[in-house]
């Protein structure tokens, strides 16, 4: 558990992050989370963290209650408050204020849980709630609001559900934005009727994405359990940093929602940063764009309504305008409207054009199996729509798409782009197959063989084939992981040189730190001897160190697999495909199948790949590292990158070094 801050934030003050012409947002004050602004005392820190001991204490008698999370975002929020000076009130008595207030509601519900009840659970209104997230086990907060009169829960008819993806707040960190949401005193930006609207924390300041995005999905689901939420009349919005969410998880899961509304936000990276080509970043970091930037994901939205907003002199209307122009080139026309004499806020009239067709779409709902499925992607990482899943690119890293339809005559027709292997399976009796034009009578998975023609493949050849190849889940880059459960395995001794172990030991604590402050969340370590067959399935291994330092690096790296990690590293040399370099002063840092348990993945040397330099704005916080990468570490690590980069790539479709061209 930890520490956090903020007053209740109004939509207008979350929402009003627009770009300084150093292409930083407005609000930035110069890190995340920011220095702050009335810092405690030592004596009054030192009266909180004695209370917080207390009612910690007192949780431990429930913290195996299938609702604890819902008093410990409570102790995790002041903790981290302490924990980074995170007091951004006026005066350091608001800050005690709020401090103290979580603290009473948690020893309120821990008394409730006891008894084996949850009262804030009951009723209307505003409520917060908890979650523990599968990605570091951490208690992740979000709010709901439920409206008079609804009736929900096991019994009751399901009711629909909108999210809403909150703009940015660089002082919105756990405190604030529990305080926040436990004393709302009007409701959100929209109040569709008889809708439940729950407002997700999104790990603080990311722009949705990374552990982020993941974050939407578990508040989602767990306030469908709890609420008895229609899973087939959830709508997806927010506005600014919110809106960027909603573009982006619009277009990467179209098939998850019944209506995507985006207000405002930024689309991509070289458009909203305005970046010409004297300053574009290395040749992979461009490649890595793709990971998030929607136009790479614009048919996409084919298959979901989309309602979007844009203030008529709001900067961000560019975004959209933009995007408009990409979905008209593929046939689709969306609703965009404008706010008249509006900035960066909803116009009081549009707005309600803006509720009552997201409403339609919601109350027609989402088809879970539609006939026709149109798919865009950049990577496995986001390889599957409805019934269509890529299963292998030809060209990992370039524009992949499968339009596929049953026809009323039962044959299932589809087109593909740049795909090497790829699955269908909608739930509808199918009376044959036409890929690309060919005819194949059964099967659901389909391969391109070294003709370019298609043949069905088997489950059990499919199985075999693809434990050495790239494969959702398994797909690169280095941090592309990190958004599903991961364990950090620590060095337990020195490395072979003096340079090797302090950068280690630097750039370790730097990732469970960083993690801990931007991802509001304390990661799972364990030492090597205690890592089992078990973790290796459930968790990517962030492994730390060399085969001196940390017994897990050396059993990898002496796997007797013919797929073992592709380098060598002693103290005297480190080769990595064509590139030898100075062992003592370089390190290798990559993503791979595990050698020791090839359907689990390790991640050597390295955390998030963007730093604190790139927290200036949401739309630089992506990966900025492919597969691999050499660190010259006689560069100090600094707030751009954890050392000189003399070498770094893709590996292939089968994790292996490219030939040198």
């Amino acid at each position: 558990m930890h520490r956090p801050l903020l007053l209740v934030f109004s939509l207008a003050t979350l929402a009003s992050a627009q770009l300084r012409p150093d292409g930083a947002t407005a609000s930035f004050r110069g890190s995340l989370p920011p220095k702050p602004v009335a810092a405690l005392s030592a004596e009054q820190e030192a009266g909180i963290e004695k209370e917080l001991a207390e009612v910690t204490q007192a949780f431990q008698a429930v913290k195996k209650h299938e609702r604890a999370a819902d008093a410990d975002i409570f102790l995790k929020a002041v903790s981290y408050a302490l924990d980074f000076d995170e007091w951004y009130d006026k005066k350091a008595e608001d800050g005690i204020k709020k401090a103290t207030a979580l603290l009473t509601e948690a020893k309120t519900r821990i008394a409730a849980l006891k008894a084996g009840k949850t009262p804030w659970m009951d009723g209307s209104g505003q409520k917060v709630l908890g979650f523990y997230s599968a990605i570091d086990g951490s208690a992740q907060p979000y709010g709901v609001e439920v409206p008079e009169g609804l009736e929900y829960g096991p019994g009751k008819k399901a009711v629909p559900m909108w999210i809403w993806l909150h703009g940015r707040g660089d002082t919105a960190t756990d405190l604030h934005f529990v305080y926040s949401r436990l004393n709302a005193k009007k409701p959100g930006q929209f109040q569709p009727k008889g809708t439940i609207v729950i407002h997700p924390f999104g790990r603080y300041c990311n722009g949705w994405k990374s552990a982020g995005e993941t974050d939407v999905f578990e508040a989602r689901d767990d306030a469908k359990a709890r609420f008895n939420v229609d899973a087939n009349r959830i709508a997806l919005t927010g506005f600014s940093m919110g809106g960027a969410g909603a573009w982006h998880m619009g277009a990467h899961f179209a098939d998850q929602w019944a209506c995507v509304h985006p207000g405002a936000g930024f689309a991509d990276v070289k458009r909203y940063q305005k970046l010409t080509p004297d300053k574009y970043p290395a040749w992979y970091e461009q490649k890595l764009w793709g990971v998030y930037d929607v136009p790479d994901y614009a048919r996409n939205f084919c298959n979901v309504p989309l309602v979007v907003y844009s203030g008529e002199n709001d900067t961000q209307r560019d975004a959209a305008a933009y995007m408009e122009g990409i979905l008209k080139n593929e046939g689709l026309t969306i609703p965009h409207l404008i706010g008249p004499g509006m900035g960066h806020k909803y116009h009081p009239e549009v707005i309600k054009e803006v509720q009552a067709k997201i409403e339609a779409a919601v109350a027609k709902g989402r088809d879970p199996m539609p006939k026709k499925v149109t798919f865009q992607t950049k990577t496995l990482g986001y390889n599957k729509m409805f019934w269509v899943e890529i299963l292998a690119q030809e060209k990992p890293w370039e524009d992949t798409r499968v339009d596929a339809e049953i026809g009323d005559d039962g044959t299932l027709r589809a087109t593909t782009k740049n795909v090497a292997s790829f699955s269908l399976s909608p739930d509808a009796k199918v009376a044959g197959y036409e890929i690309d034009g060919q005819k194949l009578k059964g099967g659901r998975t389909f391969l391109r063989n070294a003709q370019g023609e298609w043949r069905t493949q088997s489950n059990k050849e499919s199985k075999e084939s693809t434990v050495w190849l790239k494969q959702a889940g398994q797909s690169g880059p280095i941090e592309e992981p990190l958004k599903r459960p991961f364990l950090v395995v620590l060095p337990e001794g020195d490395s072979a040189s003096p340079e090797i172990t302090t950068w280690v030991n630097a750039e370790s604590s730097h990732f469970l730190t960083r993690w801990r402050s931007l991802m509001r969340g304390d990661v799972r370590v364990k030492k090597a001897a205690a890592v089992t067959p078990d973790d290796m399935l459930r968790y990517t291994l962030v492994l730390w160190g060399d085969a001196v330092s940390n017994p897990l690096v050396a059993k990898v790296l002496q796997a007797g697999s013919t797929k073992k990690l592709p380098f060598s590293w002693t103290p005297d040399q480190l080769v990595l495909g064509s590139h030898s370099v100075d062992g003592r002063t370089h390190v290798p840092v990559m993503i791979r199948p595990n050698p020791l348990e090839p359907r689990g993945s390790v991640i050597l040397n390295s955390g998030l790949t963007f730093r604190e330099a790139h927290d200036r704005t949401n739309s630089l916080q992506n990966p900025k590292l492919p597969d691999w990468a050499i660190l010259d570490i006689t560069q100090a690590p600094n707030a751009e990158s954890a050392g000189k980069v003399v070498a770094a790539d893709f590996f292939d479709e089968f994790w292996q070094v490219k030939a040198a061209k």
